[in-house]
């Protein structure tokens, strides 16, 4: 028997948490699934008490899947030290971050298809190699890149498809549930209507747990880890 465990970076906004409650509760045929965040208690304790109470229950092992959506400091620098001072009880086989996961890149190239979205707007990182990363991304699912760390960078994706003759855009938010950086989102895209009123601009604040991304989430965490155990 496999134990399942979703770490996310946290939040103090009710509605991610809310989500990711009903993913583990809509996940649970897969067997005992759990949810953790850097936010909060020590991740490695909750790890580990995760793990103990899976044991309990007759599991042999336990996936981690990083709801990460970036390959940023989270997943390069937080999460691996974490994971390996949590002295689990249990053998952990540590996936890929989700945003890295092919199946999920082909589903969001789906979900940006079926909004007809034109920019597919990311938080950035302080990693230059995010960047480069992000823009590989944006150019496989045809779609203009913009982060919120670089300033100007959602201004530029919008002017360039005003010089290119377009009259509305929408964007895709690159965000997982939702939470305080979507409400922060919601005013600056607010603000750039009103800075180009004959531009209509609309979006998808953030990825939510419908039932195409639940079928996705199941297929990444029942396939072989594509690492070798950690713990």
């Amino acid at each position: 028997m496999t134990a399942y465990f979703l770490i996310s970076h946290g939040s103090p906004d009710p509605v991610p948490q809310q989500a990711l409650a009903f993913l583990c509760q809509q996940l649970a045929g897969l067997g005992k699934v759990g949810w953790g965040t850097l936010e909060g208690a020590p991740l490695p304790e909750q790890i580990r008490q995760f793990s103990q109470q899976a044991q309990c229950q007759g599991a042999e092992r336990l996936v981690i899947l990083p709801l990460f959506l970036l390959p940023g400091n989270h997943v390069v620098v937080d999460l691996p030290p974490a994971i390996a001072a949590a002295n689990a009880v249990l053998p952990i086989e540590l996936l890929p971050f989700l945003g890295g996961q092919p199946l999920f890149q082909a589903w969001l190239q789906l979900a940006i298809a079926h909004e007809s979205a034109h920019i597919l707007l990311g938080h950035g990182s302080r990693r230059p190699e995010v960047l480069p990363w992000f823009e590989a991304l944006c150019q496989t699912c045809g779609v203009l890149p913009a982060l919120l760390t670089q300033a100007t960078s959602l201004d530029q994706a919008i002017e360039a498809r005003i010089a290119e003759g377009h009259t509305s855009s929408k964007i895709y938010g690159y965000f997982l549930f939702g939470g305080k950086t979507v409400n922060q989102v919601h005013q600056q895209v607010a603000r750039l209507q009103v800075r180009y009123p004959h531009h209509s601009i609309s979006w998808v604040p953030a990825i939510q747990p419908t039932r195409a991304l639940i079928n996705v989430l199941q297929q990444i965490l029942q396939a072989v880890p594509l690492v070798e155990p950690v713990g």
